[in-house]
């Protein structure tokens, strides 16, 4: 099992980028990608390993909505495993 990346929920994935870019210097920086069934926005950043992902609501109806409201934060660490099923 490895930690594959950490979840960070922000208000804004563009406004996130512009800051956090000024203080870290990224491999890669992906497109923000629409996640529909979770009403979001995703980006991924690699840094090394693991990497970090940006997620942003798209719709108040978005389960992060509140969260992202209140300034987010760290949102779910996810975990790379050999098997899922045991």
């Amino acid at each position: 099992m490895r930690l594959h990346h950490v979840g960070i929920v922000v208000p804004k994935i563009q406004d996130s980028l512009g800051e956090i870019t000024k203080y870290i210097k990224f491999e890669t920086i992906g497109l923000p990608t629409p996640v529909g069934s979770q009403k979001v926005n995703i980006c991924f950043l690699k840094i090394g390993e693991p990497f970090l992902e940006l997620i942003e609501p798209i719709e108040e109806s978005s389960p992060i909505s509140e969260f992202a409201k209140k300034g987010g934060g760290i949102h779910h660490l996810c975990f790379e495993v050999k098997d899922i099923h045991q």
